[in-house]
């Protein structure tokens, strides 16, 4: 089912406005750049091509072999991309020291599951990063206001969001997930803050 998506675009604010400079700010650390990195859901591999230069090497992961085989165009020595879940990965018990999750965990059936699957694939002191889009009060009023709630939460767009997170509920999800991961910060993308695109976590796990 997933292969009925289009994966041919190439810009990262196709879907995801002003998220590379926010992830770009997020990831400037000297520390990271010793780290072996997965990110997890990568489609067609525009965005990972954005930020792997962040880290010691990239792999960017997808059950859609369609999304993979746009997302080779990307590969070099650094990066590479691999038609495969986090199960798999789990099977063969590999870990990494970065993950990644970019604007994936809204369209997970059992978010739970995916938490604690991340968690799994996440070496001890690893870091993990989510980025979905941000539902808060305001943001929710505003949207309601302007009566634009049709459009928002649009029923035509083929495996789009089926869950809708405000930092509250995402932070729920984490705690009853009972992994060992803990928030170390919060930050907010796209627009002015409370009417956000985007809210990235930036995880630890101990």
């Amino acid at each position: 089912m997933t292969d009925n998506l289009d994966y041919s675009w190439t810009e990262e604010k196709h879907h995801t406005p002003n998220i590379v400079d926010t992830l770009s700010k997020i990831l400037n650390k000297k520390e990271y750049k010793k780290m072996k990195h997965l990110d997890v859901g990568c489609g067609n591999g525009a965005l990972t091509s954005k930020i792997y230069n962040h880290f010691e090497s990239s792999l960017g992961i997808d059950l859609s072999d369609k999304g993979i085989h746009f997302a080779k165009k990307y590969e070099n020595e650094k990066l590479k991309f691999q038609h495969t879940g986090m199960k798999d990965l789990i099977n063969k018990n590999i870990k990494y020291d970065f993950i990644s999750s970019i604007e994936v965990i809204e369209h997970q059936y059992d978010p739970l599951q995916y938490i604690k699957e991340i968690n799994e694939v996440t070496n001890k002191n690893g870091l993990i990063l989510i980025s979905t889009p941000f539902h808060g009060y305001f943001k929710n009023l505003l949207i309601s206001i302007l009566n634009l709630n049709d459009k928002h939460y649009g029923v035509l767009w083929k495996h789009g969001h089926i869950k809708f997170f405000s930092v509250k509920s995402l932070k729920k999800l984490i705690e009853v997930s009972n992994c060992p991961i803990k928030i170390e910060d919060i930050k907010f993308s796209g627009r002015i803050y409370p009417f956000s695109n985007s809210m990235i976590f930036l995880l630890r796990k101990y």
